[in-house]
């Protein structure tokens, strides 16, 4: 596939965005960790979203699904077993007895992949190499080639990174000028499996990262490769940390959407509506005294509305966010307006 719009790819594994269950979970729900959203906001915050897709792969999604499902199974046979070890006149526990757990949370992982596939960064599924290449996956594994690996190559561990592996290849003979970053903790056999790749796709591109350091690097070479002119390097923001953590906190939601600042349209079509910070940029000090700072903030709001008819409809406006630090006191928004809302009143002037 050729194309004169450079392609650029986020490619998932399991080992990036899984949980371990062990000091806490919550298996009513799904959700990916917190890597996964630090990628997001890099992405966001380099205004690169619309020329970045996130992929994730079908074997990373069948591999958790298994993973909560396996740890589901264990902890509550030891929750079980050890509140039946205690009573307190204090604490009631009512066991409502075996469900479908497999049945259960394939449909709330169905759900969250929907609203993950929904949000204003693209993402999509990765699918499961074809069977045309499971002769190759047959090879590697008689071979010992990567990403099968063990001591002195007598083990064929790595199935699951191989099949992964050839749906990266598959997928890349359909974007076959594209800049795909890869992003797994196991990088044993970086440089060997980005050999192969250049080797079968000259014109392409394919990094292996294994931090999350690396990945973000690696985004921000993007970004300078989209739009010279309006790269903002991440370490930009570095001098703002407070307001930067802020921004990206549940009380900011909150406020965003508590308050009106006639943002959001009135309809008796409209059921609910939410908004959802994007991205942000150039944050300037307006004001500052010994007690307070003021801040302005250029930001990318998503309004998102939900019609009485269960449709939604999503808009993508550009903001100028006024903001108040009292110091060591929250952060308050002041005002929210449209960029364009300045643009016209200069005109006025003029």
């Amino acid at each position: 596939m050729n194309s004169n719009v450079q392609e650029y790819y986020v490619i998932f594994d399991t080992n990036v965005l899984y949980h371990t269950y062990d000091k806490k979970a919550d298996f009513s729900t799904f959700s990916f960790n917190g890597t996964y959203e630090n990628v997001v906001g890099y992405i966001n915050r380099l205004d690169i979203y619309e020329r970045v897709t996130l992929v994730v792969p079908s074997v990373v999604w069948e591999e958790m699904e298994r993973q909560i499902i396996d740890a589901h199974q264990t902890k509550i046979r030891e929750f079980r077993d050890r509140v039946n070890k205690h009573h307190f006149p204090e604490i009631v526990l009512e066991d409502k007895g075996d469900i479908n757990y497999s049945s259960y949370i394939h449909q709330v992982i169905n759900t969250y992949k929907d609203n993950l596939s929904s949000n204003i960064n693209s993402v999509i599924e990765l699918p499961i190499a074809s069977e045309a290449r499971y002769q190759s996956i047959i090879q590697r594994a008689f071979e010992k080639r990567p990403p099968f690996e063990g001591k002195d190559k007598k083990s064929d561990k790595g199935f699951k990174d191989a099949l992964l592996w050839e749906s990266i290849l598959e997928f890349a003979s359909k974007h076959d000028t594209a800049r795909i970053l890869y992003y797994s903790q196991d990088n044993a056999f970086g440089d060997v499996l980005e050999a192969e790749f250049r080797k079968s796709y000259p014109n392409a591109n394919l990094i292996i990262c294994s931090t999350e350091s690396a990945v973000k690097e690696h985004l921000e070479s993007w970004a300078k490769q989209i739009d010279i002119y309006s790269y903002t390097p991440l370490e930009s923001y570095t001098e703002h940390k407070e307001i930067v953590d802020w921004l990206q906190s549940g009380d900011f939601d909150i406020q965003i959407i508590d308050r009106d600042y006639g943002l959001v349209e009135n309809s008796r079509l409209i059921d609910d509506s939410a908004v959802h910070l994007i991205s942000f940029d150039n944050i300037q000090i307006t004001n500052q005294t010994d007690d307070s700072t003021d801040y302005s903030v250029d930001a990318v709001l998503e309004i998102e509305y939900i019609l009485k008819d269960g449709s939604n409809i999503k808009e993508c406006i550009d903001v100028i966010i006024s903001v108040t630090h009292m110091h060591n006191k929250v952060f308050s928004i002041e005002d929210v307006y449209r960029s364009d809302e300045t643009e016209s009143d200069d005109d006025d002037r003029e």
